[in-house]
């Protein structure tokens, strides 16, 4: 599997620029959520839902939210229980 994370990438940094409501999408995401599904625990439309997922791939410098995952979850960009 290809590193997705650029070398450059301190994660307690990229930890730091998620906002609660980015860190709560990649939560939703991690946990197996679809858009639509996020949309409606967000209570959101799901172009919405779809365009802060994409931002927050975009600030993680991920692909997609497939990348997403394995990224934050080996950062461990989101607290557990």
């Amino acid at each position: 599997m290809p590193n997705v994370a650029p070398l450059s990438v301190d994660a307690g940094e990229k930890r730091g620029d998620l906002n609660p409501l980015q860190q709560r999408i990649v939560t939703l995401t991690i946990s197996g959520y679809s858009g639509q599904e996020i949309a409606k625990r967000l209570r959101v439309s799901v172009r919405v839902a779809k365009r802060h997922l994409s931002r927050v791939c975009d600030k993680l410098h991920v692909s997609n939210p497939l990348e997403l995952v394995p990224y934050a979850l080996d950062y461990q960009l989101v607290k557990g229980d």
